[in-house]
């Protein structure tokens, strides 16, 4: 009787993977990183700079990004020029600058949505899953110190993972449903 159970799970389970496939909405997903506190000190891959990761999944396909922050540049530095890039890793992803266009020292509020299919960034995480974060400066005005620092705020991530996934682990349950069956034919 257990086993009979178990068939029907993991055809049910692998009926279940089938449809996700089908519906792209149906596995659509959202991280979100807590950016307060968070320095920003120099140029574009400069070791001090402050970064962090989130481990989402192997071939997720990265598709927009929302944020709600609030920073604060110190003279002379702008609070346009305070960024984050986030990337696979390997050398896909973008970069954002929630303040831009905002040419002056201060504190500054910035929240905002971008669709990254639509601006040609999206991208894919590569076999480690893991998002990459690198907070920065565009333009390094204080060497050695930070020029201005995220407040507090959060940076929200959409993502979808690749269908193929979701087809693979449809595939793997079907066949422990069929040879499951067999075996006890």
């Amino acid at each position: 009787m257990q086993m009979n159970q178990f068939k029907r799970s993991a055809i049910s389970a692998a009926l279940l993977a089938v449809a996700m496939v089908s519906g792209s909405a149906a596995h659509a997903g959202v991280v979100t990183l807590d950016v307060t506190g968070i320095s920003s000190n120099a140029a574009f891959g400069d070791a001090s700079n402050e970064t962090r990761f989130i481990d989402i999944l192997a071939g997720v396909r990265i598709t927009g990004i929302s944020w709600n922050v609030s920073l604060t540049s110190a003279a002379p530095s702008w609070l346009s020029e305070i960024s984050v890039d986030l990337n696979d890793g390997a050398g896909a992803g973008f970069s954002l600058a929630p303040g831009f266009g905002e040419n002056s020292s201060g504190s500054g509020s910035f929240s905002g949505t971008a669709d990254l299919i639509g601006l040609g960034v999206d991208f894919f995480l590569g076999a480690s899953g893991r998002l990459n974060f690198e907070f920065f400066e565009t333009f390094d005005d204080a060497f050695g110190s930070a020029d201005g620092g995220w407040d507090r705020g959060t940076l929200t991530v959409n993502f979808v993972p690749e269908p193929a996934t979701f087809g693979l682990a449809a595939l793997a349950l079907l066949g422990v449903g069929i040879t499951t069956r067999r075996r006890n034919s």
